[in-house]
């Protein structure tokens, strides 16, 4: 198993490549899970850069409190 040093939060834009910005593929799926969790990998032939997103649930939170 590959162990991630960082990890990255979902936003409302189509998720890119941290380090070339080229758009990634899905390569695990656990969104429906307790930990709202994604693994992608760069489409990018010269960077092919893995790394995990998950949902942040306090940003989340502080924006709906902001909004009402």
């Amino acid at each position: 198993m590959k162990d991630f040093i960082e990890v990255f939060v979902f936003n409302d834009q189509p998720t890119n490549c941290p380090i070339c910005g080229l758009r990634t593929e899905i390569i695990l799926d656990l969104y429906d899970t307790i930990e709202q969790t994604q693994f992608h990998k760069c489409l990018n032939d010269k960077c092919k850069f893995e790394f995990v997103m998950q949902k942040d649930d306090k940003n989340e939170a502080r924006s709906k409190t902001l909004d009402t």
